[in-house]
């Protein structure tokens, strides 16, 4: 069964439409909230609409990258047995590609429909490869061409290139575990900056505006209490977004995949703001 994909291209479409709809939003809002603290609260609302639909975009693209990254070991084992025992290689892809591979059976499916319509092995591997935009596909597709263009039994071929794919998945897995604390300190940052902030806001800059306000001429506060929420807003707004696209690019392969990051901080900034501090 074909599993629905999510092409990096389309990502990139998907998130200039975002930001365009955020854009148009925050200038709506504008317009109507210009002089109340709402306007704040409609930002909140414009940075989700501008990162959520790429970010959840993002996460079903990873989803469908990552299964079609582990599924390719057993493939191209599956490929070295057949290899063995002398069946023909497009036969051999014919059978792999009834097999359940997860999203990669789809795939292969292309790949012998393109076999059969003409094309050669390495024609069609290459299609394959370019096809599926993967960087791990692309160099195994690499190593099994350039390794069947210079000679070689292809059953130790696919049987090395499936011990790389294997070792490059192992690998990943590991950095990802040893970099996840990095991203819990991001949002630990956060919620230490929201708890700081309520305390000072609710503890410091209420008594001192009051106190102001009831005619004590000692005491003039630099800032309004108004005035001090909208700035503390801004600044955990944009400590949240950038936070948060570190951290995906610390804990996986790019800026894009910190954007679910930044979604929930700046959500738990706008939330933690007009719940506390309103």
């Amino acid at each position: 069964m074909a599993i629905s994909r999510i092409t990096k291209g389309q990502i990139k479409r998907l998130t200039i439409y975002s930001i365009a709809a955020a854009i148009a939003f925050f200038v709506i809002t504008l317009i109507v909230f210009l002089t109340s603290p709402t306007l704040d609260y409609m930002l909140v609302i414009a940075l989700t609409i501008a990162v959520g639909p790429p970010a959840v975009a993002n996460i079903i693209h990873n989803r469908w990258k990552n299964k079609i990254e582990r599924a390719t070991p057993e493939f191209l084992r599956d490929l070295a047995v057949a290899s063995r025992t002398g069946i023909p290689l497009q036969t051999a892809l014919e059978h792999a590609s009834k097999r359940i591979y997860g999203p990669l059976t789809f795939e292969l499916q292309v790949l012998v429909a393109h076999m059969s319509w003409g094309m050669n092995f390495n024609e069609a591997l290459t299609e394959f490869s370019d096809r599926i935009d993967l960087p791990l596909i692309k160099r195994a597709t690499v190593l099994i061409i350039e390794a069947g263009k210079h000679g070689g039994d292809l059953s130790n071929i696919f049987d090395s290139t499936a011990q790389y794919v294997e070792n490059v998945n192992s690998w990943t897995a590991k950095r990802k575990m040893q970099t996840m604390p990095y991203v819990a300190i991001f949002y630990f940052s956060v919620f230490i900056f929201l708890f700081i902030i309520i305390i000072i806001s609710t503890m410091m800059f209420a008594p001192m505006n009051q106190a102001a306000s009831s005619g004590a001429s000692f005491i003039k506060p630099i800032l309004s209490q108004e005035a001090s929420r909208r700035i503390f807003l801004h600044t955990a707004l944009l400590e949240s977004l950038f936070g948060g696209l570190i951290a995906g690019k610390i804990n996986e392969e790019t800026f894009a995949d910190g954007l679910k990051h930044a979604m929930v901080l700046c959500i738990v900034s706008g939330v933690g703001f007009y719940i506390f501090l309103h």
